[in-house]
């Protein structure tokens, strides 16, 4: 994986054996995200242009749905995890072992409570809780990405790299089939539960290829019992976090209609294609930052400010490329159907910045051990998001769910630190991201 990386940079870098693995590591990460926004996004625009914005709005509605769900799946653990492998290896087996029990319990748990809530919520529509079932089934595969875990605690994400392109080149390969068969919305709800069995099986083949055997996991209810009680406040706050940032989905497929849904879901799902920058950047420093942590207070808060400068200009990139080509992009990808979707990206490109800072001030937040406070600033960040998505859809529409969530985000994600000590150093970090631009000379060097 060399070949991804500047020559000028591995000179830089060959010094440093930690930082040349976390590179290595970026590399695999950067590229299997690379081959998602050529290959599988192509036949996703394709099978997009195939449905059209209203079976897309239906398709998406689902999924927003039961994402609003899946950190009961998640059971909030992979940083706490990662973090005591990198801290105490000879724990690996059992660490991996009750990661993987919580994390069946939590896809188990996600279908029955996605089914029943949207019962409730849709009481006759049957058809939308048989795509609720299947796609939330699907997280029980999930269940196997305890071996990702380890992964990340060694550097080693090629293999996790490898076990899921191979799941989401086949099914890519089945949505063009469909397409081509003419076949219904319904066929298109099923890939991603043969994506995420298909990954699961590969992640097992390349995990016991690395002489690792999962027979030897140990499934210690007291080690269960001990990440449960660190994790669940992060369990409540990325719950929360989710309905922030998808339950405006939800009250515009009620309220307005699926076609509407289509149109912003289409554009948030363009956005989203972004998020895997913040996402394999803390990935790949999880272990860099718990080991600074260690040596200083001075260390940790200076690769914690470098992490928000680097993710300032990633979303300002990001947020001039969608306010000035995103029309224009939209509609040459997806067609004049979609027109709508291109004019909603500009503004919604803003939400990028915040969850850019919200996904590193997670390992802040670990390292930290305040979990109680961000699952507050949560509780805040999600009922700010609800009240005005209330008060703001019904007049604006999809405008005013942008508004709503960029308001909400602001204060939940930035503003609040200020008032709460211990968080105060990281609001200082994110601040200074903004205006201290000679620190930005040395992020390359540092």
């Amino acid at each position: 994986m060399k070949s991804l990386i500047p020559n000028f940079i591995l000179q830089k870098i060959s010094s440093r054996e930690g930082m040349l693995k976390m590179t290595k590591n970026f590399s695999w990460l950067f590229a299997d995200k690379i081959f998602k926004l050529t290959i599988v996004m192509a036949v996703n625009i394709w099978a997009y242009r195939y449905l059209g914005p209203e079976n897309v709005g239906i398709w998406n509605y689902a999924i927003a749905f039961v994402t609003i769900f899946t950190p009961i799946a998640n059971m909030g653990i992979d940083g706490i995890v990662v973090r005591d492998i990198v801290t105490n290896p000879k724990r690996k087996n059992e660490l991996i072992g009750a990661a993987f029990m919580l994390k069946l319990f939590g896809g188990i748990a996600l279908t029955f409570l996605t089914a029943l809530a949207i019962y409730i919520r849709r009481p006759e529509d049957s058809q939308m809780l048989y795509y609720i079932i299947v796609i939330s089934s699907a997280h029980i595969f999930l269940a196997f990405d305890a071996i990702d875990l380890y992964n990340q605690s060694q550097l080693k994400s090629k293999y996790t790299v490898l076990s899921k392109s191979i799941g989401y080149t086949i099914c890519s390969g089945l949505k063009v089939y469909f397409i081509l068969k003419g076949l219904p919305l319904e066929y298109f709800i099923w890939v991603q539960f043969i994506e995420n069995a298909i990954g699961a099986v590969f992640l097992i083949y390349w995990y016991q290829r690395q002489n690792n055997k999962i027979n030897q996991w140990k499934f210690s209810l007291r080690t269960s019992l001990s990440l449960t009680k660190q994790s669940w406040p992060l369990i409540l706050t990325t719950s929360l976090l989710f309905v922030q940032q998808y339950i405006d989905q939800v009250f515009i497929g009620d309220w307005i209609g699926e076609e509407e849904l289509g149109q912003f879901s289409t554009a948030a799902k363009l956005i989203a294609l972004f998020g895997f920058i913040p996402m394999i950047i803390q990935s790949t420093v999880g272990p860099e930052i718990a080991n600074a942590k260690k040596q200083s207070e001075e260390l940790y808060l200076y690769k914690f400010k470098k992490l928000y400068q680097i993710m300032l200009l990633v979303s300002v990139f990001v947020i001039a490329c969608c306010f000035i080509a995103g029309k224009f992009a939209v509609t040459l990808l997806y067609g004049k159907e979609y027109e709508q979707a291109g004019i909603l990206m500009g503004l919604m490109s803003i939400r990028f910045l915040f969850i850019n800072f919200s996904v590193i001030k997670t390992l802040y937040v670990t390292n930290n051990n305040i979990f109680v406070y961000y699952l507050l600033t949560s509780l805040l960040g999600a009922s700010l998001n609800i009240g005005l998505n209330i008060v703001l859809i019904p007049h604006f529409g999809s405008v005013g769910a942008i508004w709503a969530s960029i308001i909400s985000f602001l204060i939940s994600i930035i503003l609040i630190d200020l008032f709460y000590k211990q968080a105060r150093d990281n609001f200082k970090c994110m601040i200074e991201a903004f205006y201290d631009f000679k620190a930005y000379k040395n992020i390359l060097k540092d």
